[in-house]
């Protein structure tokens, strides 16, 4: 799949992707055409997806850029990512000004989707998960408002990850 042709904010075409190469690469892309805000919706912090050396940096490079910038995500369990060393876990670690990762009750919504925002213009969607099958558009403001108002409100009533304290001795 060539990405040299989406960019934030402009190329207004959804596409479908089919495996989780092809999830990793456009998360990629699309997160270092970000300026500003990078929101994360996500069941597990889908290790192949976010875990990966290419999102990490993007996701850093991001958290870096400026005092502005605000990177959020919302996790159901963030447990099995603790317990392998993620990479997004600590990230969130280090940049503690820039990066929150909560946790989502499962009564606010229990679907298994999971999607990513960028600059309030470009999305990745995923209606399950675990199948690294989806869509994406670089330039669907009204498509990002929607998912939008969805993670503000999980957001609302989420609360930070207990697993983000680090116990200094």
């Amino acid at each position: 799949m060539k990405l040299d042709h989406y960019k934030l904010g402009q190329t207004n075409e959804q596409a479908a992707f089919e495996n989780r190469l092809e999830n990793r690469e456009i998360a990629t892309a699309l997160i270092n055409q970000a300026q500003q805000q990078l929101r994360v919706f996500t069941p597990d912090l889908e290790k192949s997806v976010y875990d990966d050396a290419y999102v990490i940096h993007a996701i850093e490079q991001l958290a870096l850029r400026s005092r502005q910038t605000q990177i959020r995500v919302l996790v159901r369990d963030s447990g099995a990512a603790t317990r392998s060393g993620h990479r997004l876990i600590e990230l969130c670690r280090r940049h503690t000004s820039s990066i929150h990762l909560h946790i989502t009750p499962k009564d606010i919504d229990d679907s298994d989707s999971a999607f990513l925002l960028v600059d309030n213009a470009g999305y990745i969607y995923k209606t399950i998960s675990s199948t690294y099958k989806g869509h994406f558009n670089a330039n669907d403001k009204l498509k990002v408002r929607e998912l939008g108002k969805r993670f503000e409100l999980a957001w609302e009533h989420s609360r930070p990850d207990p697993e983000m304290r680090r116990l200094f001795i």
